[in-house]
């Protein structure tokens, strides 16, 4: 009996959700696009926020009732909320729960504080409520602009924050996480549809920052992966490198665990697929970029449909399937898409430069084929290359005895679509131009007017030592006038071409 009573009394703790008498757990989470006045409107900052309040109440054993997402508020609102939130913390502490208290922030900042539109709370005020709840563990995460100013990190110090030793159970205290040190700005991404660190934040408490692979995701694991990640992501950003800090002042055993993922709809294992990265789409927006590893890694997920796209240097592979409620899946097999199939047998760079020579055709009366100068740049669109091209042409001309000179440039822009054939790649659609050309005639009468063109075009290549050598033809109507009326007729071109540039 003793024993017994002893291993319920330990499974209190705030550090396991697993307690009959479950800890009491808040949260006060906060978004707002708008800074103040001259600062741009962000696109991600209210959205971050619903992503992180959504992850605690999925699988931090956050009751959906106690976690309060604020978007778009004034401070006078996030006061109220706040007060509002201690008040329950009070109540909850004198029905002997144990509490913890985590207070979020994505959106603008600045060296005095947060904005909130062109109001503020001063860091100084958020540190003052943060450290005087009665919760026995507080968090406090901000992720903006100056948000080293919290956590009073500057500069390149912020790097060691990877190696804070881990409290043990029964925690309490206070940690404040930032997503950046002084001077540095928070930074969005496009690709990610998020902040950086929100981004990879959520990712942890999915699972990918279950470091020690328990199946729970702590306070300091969550910390450990968002900052490398950041760091990782923002490292080649016009922004510069971002350098998560953080403030850590915790006692006693164990560590607040933020993600319990036996608590999920449904589980993805991604395999060990190390210096591949896996891009996970899912329902609700859920996006989740996560770098393969050594070991296996179990994502806990919302059921639902999903599309995974799996990057590596070979190039990238999809698939579609569902996450039924209740089951742990495996990754399904990858399908390369008909470009990566190319590209794992050679395919080219995303970005080259060509330079080639060839003939091409004029739709003049006994003209034939003049020789041509071809260069141009092609470079890949998701799953098309897009490509430019000028060509450069000059020959003489008898035509019943009248000798002249005839010299063209033009140019055309094209949408390709690439398909593997073997050691060959195949890339084949449309193009239109403009071009001009010169007719200079003996004796001293010359003639120039311009040219448009359409039609569809081709280029073959195989991969030779660095460099990738093929054939670019093209085939199409070509629109100029002719003794002064407007004509369509046939022309065409074929070179052969040299490709080169940022190689793989």
């Amino acid at each position: 009996m003793k024993r017994l009573a002893t291993v319920l009394a330990a499974c209190v703790v705030l550090a396991l959700p697993c307690a009959a008498r479950a800890a009491a757990r808040f949260a006060v989470v906060v978004g707002n696009n708008q800074g103040a006045l001259g600062r741009a409107r962000l696109w991600f900052a209210e959205k971050d926020a619903e992503r992180f309040a959504r992850a605690l109440r999925e699988l931090g054993d956050f009751a959906p009732e106690r976690v309060v997402l604020l978007q778009g508020m004034t401070p006078a609102s996030v006061r109220e909320t706040l007060a509002a939130t201690e008040a329950r913390i009070a109540t909850a502490r004198a029905a002997g729960e144990r509490a913890l208290l985590v207070v979020y922030f994505s959106g603008h900042a600045g060296a005095q504080g947060l904005e909130l539109g062109d109001q503020r709370i001063s860091y100084d005020e958020l540190r003052k409520f943060v450290s005087g709840s009665a919760a026995e563990a507080k968090v406090a995460i901000v992720d903006a602009c100056e948000a080293g100013a919290l956590t009073q990190v500057k500069g390149a110090m912020a790097a060691p924050a990877l190696d804070f030793p881990l409290p043990e159970e029964a925690v309490q205290g206070t940690a404040y996480l930032a997503s950046t040190a002084i001077g540095e700005a928070a930074q969005e991404s496009q690709a990610i549809g998020g902040s950086f660190f929100t981004h990879h934040l959520e990712v942890a408490l999915r699972g990918a920052g279950d470091l020690d692979g328990d199946g729970q995701v702590t306070l300091a694991e969550a910390f450990r992966y968002t900052s490398s990640r950041t760091v990782a992501g923002t490292s080649a950003t016009e922004g510069g490198v971002q350098h998560p800090t953080y403030d850590f002042k915790m006692s006693g055993r164990g560590d607040v665990v933020l993600a319990d993922l036996r608590r999920a709809e449904a589980s993805l294992r991604i395999p060990a697929d190390q210096g591949a990265t896996y891009l996970v789409r899912g329902p609700r927006e859920l996006l989740a970029e996560v770098p393969a590893g050594t070991l296996p890694i179990t994502l806990a997920l919302p059921s639902g449909h999903y599309a995974v796209e799996r990057r590596s240097d070979l190039g990238r592979a999809t698939a579609q399937f569902d996450l039924v409620r209740g089951v742990v899946r495996d990754m399904p097999p990858l399908q390369p898409t008909r470009y990566e199939m190319a590209r794992a047998k050679g395919g080219p760079a995303p970005t080259l430069v060509f330079l080639g020579g060839g003939v091409a055709s004029y739709p003049l009366d006994n003209f034939g084929f003049a020789p041509v100068v071809r260069a141009g740049v092609r470079q890949e669109l998701g799953q098309f290359v897009a490509r430019l091209r000028i060509d450069l042409a000059k020959r003489a001309v008898v035509d019943q005895g009248l000798h002249y000179s005839f010299s063209r440039v033009g140019g055309t822009l094209g949408l390709l679509t690439p398909v593997s054939l073997g050691r060959v790649l195949v890339e084949a659609g449309g193009e239109v131009g403009y071009g001009w050309s010169w007719q200079d005639v003996a004796g001293g009468l010359s003639k120039s007017g311009g040219d448009l063109f359409a039609g569809p075009t081709a280029t073959a290549t195989v991969r030779a030592g660095p460099l990738r050598i093929g054939l670019d033809g093209s085939f199409g109507a070509q629109l100029f006038k002719l003794n002064g009326a407007s004509t369509v007729r046939p022309q065409a071109s074929l070179a052969l071409v040299l490709l080169f540039g940022m190689g793989r």
